[in-house]
């Protein structure tokens, strides 16, 4: 490092005696130019040059060091220029006690530069993202208002309209049958109403318990088909036999008492649920009463069964019955005095239609047939027998007897009138 301030043609003269060095208890900073000590002054000129030289070396070399540009310096820089200006050693050590102390270096920050902004690239992809779902939102509502909302609107129309349809079916059906219910409610009062206590054909005739074990055993019945009105009504009247009036009256113990008796399956399981059904019938229908009347028929009263009224015939039952018992009987299998001419006449026609529908035999010219030699397959006396029965049938309506026509129906039923 040169300096313009330091002379090159400043004599190198020998290092003259090393100076006293400074007291240590005087600091640096207020250390005075004179603090370095130049060896004392001699007679000679020349010695007094050179120690005027020596001082203004020595007062460059401190304002050098004390300059700004050379302060931020390593000491070894310095220690090494001022050597080369001339300076020793001792004087450079003063020098560099007279500086004042130093910082340590520091070391440039060399900071990394920040890498580029990813914002654009953020951007760019949330707007790539929005695109593609604004894209498909409206894809998919194109294709929905296209193609699915026309469909869905037919198909809810329809839905609509086969509802409102059905709606005036079920309509016209209520329409329908409350009128034919009003219909049969008048048409229905002519005809006889059910009968309550009918039994059956076979158990209407049973006069006691053993008559309704016979008839079981001819119908083959189990015990648990006889009907439960047939069984309470023979065993009230078989306990009544030989017995006076007070007495001729069970009470539901003697009476189930007989029953168990004669029916030893009302002693199973099946038969005690079957008992259950023979005490309903017995409290519930009217035709057996208990007695007194005014009891309970959970306590030790006697039943007695009154028979039944039976219905009035109606008006359109009594004329089905004229009508009935006017009608000729065996219609079907009388026969008359022509029965065996008229069979025979029958006969004879059919002949004569088989006859009459034999497929033609061409004859040969000595007045054979040509097909004498072969015998008819069974082809052939099939068809024959449906030639023959064809013209029976065609026939056979001359013969028929006379049908009776309107006219002799309206005759017969003013004869009943």
């Amino acid at each position: 490092m040169a300096n313009d301030d330091t002379p090159d043609n400043v004599p190198q003269t020998p290092a003259p005696a090393p100076p006293a060095e400074p007291s240590p208890d005087v600091p640096n900073s207020t250390t005075a130019p004179s603090s370095v000590q130049i060896p004392p002054a001699t007679d000679t000129t020349p010695a007094m040059s050179s120690v005027d030289e020596r001082a203004q070396l020595v007062s460059r070399a401190r304002s050098f060091l004390r300059s700004p540009s050379t302060q931020q310096q390593d000491i070894f820089s310095k220690r090494k220029f001022l050597l080369d200006k001339g300076l020793n050693e001792v004087e450079i050590e003063g020098l560099l006690r007279e500086l004042p102390p130093q910082l340590p270096v520091v070391p440039p920050r060399a900071y990394p530069q920040p890498p580029p902004s990813n914002l654009p690239n953020l951007l760019l992809g949330i707007f790539r993202i929005f695109s593609w779902l604004l894209g498909g939102s409206a894809a998919l509502v194109l294709i929905y208002y296209r193609f699915l909302l026309p469909r869905i609107t037919r198909t809810t129309t329809a839905r609509h309209s086969l509802r409102d349809h059905h709606s005036t079916l079920f309509r016209n059906l209520t329409a329908s049958l409350a009128s034919l219910k009003e219909s049969q409610a008048e048409n229905l009062t002519l005809l006889p109403k059910p009968y309550k206590f009918r039994e059956p054909s076979g158990f209407s005739d049973c006069r006691s318990l053993k008559d309704i074990l016979r008839e079981c055993e001819e119908k083959k019945f189990e015990p648990f088909e006889i009907p439960p009105l047939t069984l309470l009504r023979c065993g009230i009247q078989e306990f009544g036999v030989g017995k006076e009036e007070a007495e001729a009256n069970p009470t539901t113990e003697d009476l189930f008492r007989l029953m168990e008796s004669h029916i030893p399956w009302l002693l199973s399981d099946e038969g005690v649920q079957y008992e259950h059904k023979l005490w309903e019938t017995l409290t519930t229908l009217t035709v057996f009463r208990s007695l007194p009347e005014d009891t309970h028929p959970s306590d030790n009263v006697r039943w007695t069964f009154d028979p039944p009224t039976p219905p009035v015939p109606s008006p359109l039952l009594n004329s089905l019955n004229e009508l009935s018992a006017a009608l000729p009987r065996d219609s079907k299998t009388k026969t008359t005095a022509l029965q065996h001419t008229l069979q025979s006449l029958s006969d004879l026609t059919g002949y004569i239609s088989a006859q009459v529908y034999v497929p033609f035999r061409p004859y040969s010219a000595s007045g054979q047939s040509n097909n004498n030699n072969t015998s008819p397959t069974p082809a052939d006396e099939l068809k024959r027998e449906i030639r023959a029965l064809k013209g029976l049938v065609l026939n056979r309506r001359s013969f028929m007897p006379m049908i009776p026509r309107a006219g002799s129906s309206s005759t017969l039923s003013q004869s009943v009138s």
